[in-house]
């Protein structure tokens, strides 16, 4: 009778137990974001064109602009690759329709280099001309650009600002072109994959 009733009490234990790791597996939370957000705040070109590297978070200068060490160019309202006409690196890039949170795997096509008559990286911003605030450079919500750098590694990038300290652009200090913050100052944030998988978040 005892070892019915210890097989019993054996075989209720093992049920309770498979019922709280099930329990615990349901209450799993996702995982956490294992990348970094990089956050660049005011990137001066206003004085000349400035080249960049996604894999160290830094500006490239010197001889370093004729290799492959960097992987964007910035000059004025073009974002240039270091790819076909603009540089000697086989990095390509593509705008796509998303949010920064929403991207959270890089595309496995559609890239593009520079070439002459179009650069893979258009339609980030808006010009605003004569509509308020007048001749103001304005981000286009909603366009998130992914970079495949020359080494083989991902990349997604949000253009913020194109004004110095990223100012409110629906003020009237902004819209007035006397008070309005130096331009061609970037802001924007990224996340580098550096383990070469399409991973993004």
């Amino acid at each position: 009778m005892n070892k019915f009733r210890t097989l019993a009490l054996v075989l209720i234990g093992s049920v309770t137990l498979l019922a709280a790791c099930s329990k615990d597996k349901d209450d799993a939370q996702p995982e956490e974001s294992t990348l970094t957000v990089n956050q660049v705040n005011d990137l001066d070109g206003s004085a000349g064109d400035v080249y960049y590297s996604l894999s160290t978070n830094s500006q490239v200068t010197g001889n370093d602009i004729q290799t492959n060490k960097w992987d964007l160019k910035f000059s004025g309202t073009t974002i240039y690759v270091n790819s076909g006409t603009s540089g000697p690196g086989t990095t390509q890039a593509q705008v796509v329709n998303s949010t920064f949170a929403d991207l959270t795997v890089a595309p496995t096509s559609g890239y593009k280099s520079d070439s002459a008559t179009e650069k893979a990286i258009t339609g980030w911003y808006n010009y605003t001309n004569t509509t308020e605030p007048q001749h103001a450079i304005l981000m286009v919500p909603g366009k998130i650009i992914v970079v495949k750098t020359s080494t083989g590694k991902y990349a997604k990038l949000e253009m913020q600002s194109y004004y110095l300290g990223n100012p409110d652009t629906t003020t009237s200090a902004f819209a007035d072109l006397a008070t309005r913050p130096k331009s061609k100052v970037y802001t924007f944030r990224f996340v580098y994959q550096a383990d070469g998988t399409t991973n993004l978040k």
